[in-house]
């Protein structure tokens, strides 16, 4: 049985959030609020992000496939004036371990990533959606945040009650 990889839950992501310094704040927000890779952060342009019409445009990334991702309203002001990220993979990476140790989370860049498609789905989004916002070629990849918690199908059957 494949493990489930650790999620976080909002609360979670506002008390790392407070632990981070400003410079890798907006990586680990377009990681968490947009399903961002690392190296996707990284190579942001500012020509890349369409305040306009709410979407960056992801370009050649993972096995070359270019998409658009849609911006979260949350991130919509700090992207306005956005320049480079002035960061690297090793500096976020690090910057993630270190605050997840302090909490006591197993957690990388990519966990950012699996809670994106996670509460994606969680809140009602298709798999074949979530799929194309990922970049994923193959349904199987994204077939790993099928997950679900224990307490979230206990409170559905609860709504249900056969």
């Amino acid at each position: 049985m494949a493990k489930i990889p650790y999620i976080l839950n909002d609360e979670q992501f506002n008390a790392m959030l407070n632990h981070l310094k400003k410079k890798n704040s907006l990586s680990v927000k377009l990681m968490y609020w947009c399903g961002l890779r690392v190296s996707e952060v990284c190579n942001l342009r500012k020509e890349d992000i369409d305040l306009k019409n709410k979407r960056i445009y992801i370009e050649k990334s993972k096995n070359l496939k270019n998409r658009y991702v849609p911006i979260s309203n949350k991130l919509l002001v700090e992207l306005r004036d956005f320049e480079p990220l002035n960061t690297n993979r090793f500096n976020i990476y690090n910057s993630i371990k270190r605050i997840g140790r302090k909490f006591g989370w197993n957690i990388t860049p990519h966990t950012l990533r699996h809670s994106y498609a996670t509460h994606l789905i969680e809140k009602g989004m298709s798999i074949v959606e979530v799929q194309y916002l990922l970049g994923h070629t193959s349904i199987q990849t994204t077939n790993v945040y099928l997950h679900t918690s224990l307490d979230k199908i206990q409170d559905h059957f609860e709504k249900i009650d056969l």
